[in-house]
């Protein structure tokens, strides 16, 4: 799961989950709570490359809550197959393209939740960086430290919340990854369909992250189903919009609360 991708599936799941407890947690909820989750994921993209990329992982999804905030831990198996090494959402050329099979980048973030900042309208603030344990010579990440920062607004209107982020990423540099710094957007909302079920539609948008690529721009859909109070799966499908992005991808993940 590419760094970038995960940023965004956080930040729906976290949406889909507040908009989902308006009726589904009791008025007695715990104020702390520990969540892990698993699942897969895979998507397929050319990238601006003659060959297709394939990357399929089983990520391990770490998350601690405690009042307005929230933090997270995040890593992945993965297995890749083509000339891309997805970074940031898009793809750069890896040093080999033979089939490799291994751990991911840790990914690590905390947000707080200021709540109504703007009358009706929420605010949260996130921090995250990419710690780059995934091994460099074999592809399956740049060896360099990455760092994040986002703005997140969001309003709740009977049944529906949309919400829109603004983020900033500086990525690690190398001589094998020459990266550039860039913005990131994206919006959409959620539909609370049912008490137990929340529809999800999101629109990315994030700036080149190689001189001549293309402008990243993909959309997700997403299915939130809320067994009981602890357990909870979503499942996604992506469709990508220029060379940069992934052609699709799709995954589930399920997740339990403590």
């Amino acid at each position: 799961m590419n760094f970038l991708k995960f940023c965004s599936l956080l930040t729906i799941l976290a949406g889909a989950a507040t908009l989902a407890a308006q009726n589904t947690a009791p008025e007695s909820a715990p104020v702390a709570a520990t969540t892990v989750g698993t699942g897969f994921d895979y998507s397929r993209g050319s990238y601006g490359f003659a060959t297709d990329t394939e990357i399929f992982s089983v990520p391990l999804n770490l998350g601690f809550d405690n009042g307005p905030w929230s933090t997270n831990l995040n890593f992945s198996y993965l297995t890749l197959k083509g000339p891309a090494t997805v970074v940031a959402g898009s793809g750069a050329a890896r040093p080999t393209s033979s089939s490799q099979s291994g751990f991911g980048d840790i990914y690590a973030g905390v947000t707080y939740h200021f709540g109504p900042a703007f009358g009706a309208v929420n605010l949260d603030a996130t921090a995250r960086v990419k710690l780059a344990t995934a091994n460099e010579s074999r592809g399956l990440g740049t060896g360099q430290t990455d760092y994040y920062g986002e703005l997140t607004v969001s309003r709740t209107l009977g049944t529906t919340t949309p919400f829109a982020t603004a983020g900033y990423r500086v990525l690690g540099d190398s001589a094998v990854y020459q990266l550039r710094d860039g913005a990131y957007l994206s919006g959409g909302a959620h539909f609370r369909v049912s008490p137990t079920n929340v529809i999800t539609a999101v629109l990315d948008w994030r700036q080149p992250i190689t001189v001549g690529a293309k402008h990243e721009v993909d959309a997700t859909a997403m299915f939130t189903h809320d067994f009981d109070a602890n357990w909870r799966i979503a499942a996604y499908v992506l469709k990508g919009f220029t060379d940069a992005s992934p052609d699709l991808g799709t995954g589930v993940q399920l997740s339990h609360r403590f």
